[in-house]
């Protein structure tokens, strides 16, 4: 097969340079999908674009919960660059918690007027498509700023934030919206409109699909909720809140086969990629269905916090069924967008992923990084009894399938074997110094190579 570099200048100079079509779920869990193995999930628009693309088993966030994961994507950066640390800073307002804690984290971003989030001297993918000649537009979930950080100042054409599943908001406020519809519904109107605009006018284009779902609240379609629990009707196996679930990845599944009939009839499908993946892992639901069998749920760096599906397709160029075991993150999607059309990386800007297109167009198997990196600054909910947070500062490492955890507050370390223990049941830090050590040494270089922020006293600290 022919490398991404030939394949990119050859569409470049037949004016074809390939589309991009972006579709990123929200909180959805690496079991949430029937064809990544949830026999509850009905979900065949997704399974299709599984059976036709290729499939990654080992993907990440790079962050259990939205923004920071959302900022690396967009970005390309991991997080002491990008430093959209957390969602909020939950403890400022909780005593206990704050009191609790031994360290202060790094501060989030934040730009007078316009909140916390991805300041305007990040590059965004966006920013490096459209200097490439790509027609770009992000209509959904933001999650990265207001006003100043909104959509249309960080490389995008067209767009704007739509939040929520019913009386949804929108930033900058929209006028002429019918507030009436389900938000993700007019998310994939509007995105389609934008790439019929694009087709008529031969514009290659990059969407950024940022659906709300399955975010809570547990808001599904009224048919879609009747049609799902007539289905599981007597099924004590499943919950309440997952039968809300299970109604919402629906609309989700709905919403992607609407999108991918729209690439047929306007005969653009061979010339589009798509790439579907999640922002985190799935929040905890009474059985815990959409992240088992792993351990651990959104806003933990255990596997079912970060484990995340991830599903490449490209007609003729992307072996359909095909599999990769490689575990990726998603700061490597910005090169991979890059490497599969032949763009220019911007000049003088530091991208932290790799490119895995010539995994994608089946040049190789493997990867040539030698680690995946998080860093987790979220503190909160601090049980006095238990003297445990419901998160805290943690930065982890895998390496060769043994993940390490350290523990920022007290200094320890968790090792788990992920190649024989893959669900976390054993930590084996006293058993493998030799290996913990590595990992250790690995994680101080990546400190040092991103200018990670350390910890800061808490002049709030009590001590218990």
């Amino acid at each position: 097969m022919q490398s991404s570099l030939v394949l990119g200048q050859d569409l470049i100079e037949n004016n074809k340079q390939p589309n991009i079509l972006f579709i990123l779920a929200d909180d959805l869990g690496i079991n949430a999908l029937n064809c990544y193995g949830n026999s509850f999930v009905e979900s065949p628009n997704i399974d299709q674009l599984y059976a036709e693309g290729m499939h990654f088993t080992n993907g990440y966030a790079s962050d259990p919960t939205c923004a920071p994961s959302r900022a690396t994507i967009l970005s390309g950066q991991y997080m002491p660059r990008h430093r959209v640390y957390r969602v909020a800073d939950r403890y400022i307002n909780d005593r206990k918690t704050l009191v609790a804690m031994k360290y202060l984290p790094p501060a989030i971003n934040e730009v007078k007027g316009s909140g916390k989030g991805l300041e305007l001297d990040k590059f965004t993918i966006a920013e490096a498509l459209k200097a490439n000649g790509y027609a770009t537009a992000a209509f959904g979930k933001w999650h990265l700023g207001k006003k100043q950080l909104q959509i249309k100042n960080q490389g995008f054409d067209e767009g704007f934030e739509i939040l929520g599943h019913y009386n949804f908001k929108t930033s900058p406020e929209q006028k002429n919206l019918d507030y009436s519809l389900y938000a993700s519904d007019l998310v994939t109107e509007r995105t389609i409109d934008f790439i019929k605009r694009s087709v008529a006018k031969d514009q290659s284009f990059f969407t950024y699909v940022p659906y709300y779902l399955v975010h809570k609240p547990l808001e599904p379609k009224p048919e879609d909720l009747e049609y799902v629990k007539a289905r599981y009707k007597g099924n004590n196996q499943i919950g309440k809140d997952e039968i809300r679930v299970l109604a919402m990845i629906k609309a989700l599944d709905d919403n992607v086969g609407k999108l991918m009939n729209a690439l047929k009839e306007l005969n653009i499908e061979d010339n589009t990629i798509v790439v579907f993946t999640s922002d985190n892992g799935h929040y905890k639901t009474e059985s815990n269905i959409f992240t088992k069998p792993y351990r651990g749920v959104k806003g933990q760096t255990l596997e079912g916090g970060i484990r995340v599906p991830y599903i490449f397709k490209w007609n003729h160029k992307i072996k359909p069924g095909s599999v990769s075991k490689e575990p990726i993150i998603n700061v490597d999607l910005y090169p991979t967008f890059l490497g599969l059309v032949n763009a220019e990386a911007p000049k003088n800007y530091i991208l932290d992923g790799e490119d895995i297109s010539p995994v994608l167009l089946g040049n190789t198997t493997t990867t040539s990084r030698d680690a995946l990196i998080w860093e987790y600054t979220n503190y909160a909910n601090y049980n006095v009894k238990q003297k445990t947070f419901a998160s805290k500062w943690v930065n982890v490492i895998q390496m060769k399938g043994y993940k390490l955890t350290e523990d920022v507050d007290t200094g320890t370390y968790t090792l788990y074997n992920l190649n024989k223990d893959p669900y976390e049941t054993k930590n084996i830090a006293t058993e493998a110094p030799e290996i913990l050590q590595v990992l250790v040494k690995r994680l101080e270089r990546w400190k040092r190579e991103t200018e990670y922020e350390g910890p800061r006293p808490n002049p709030d600290y009590e001590k218990r």
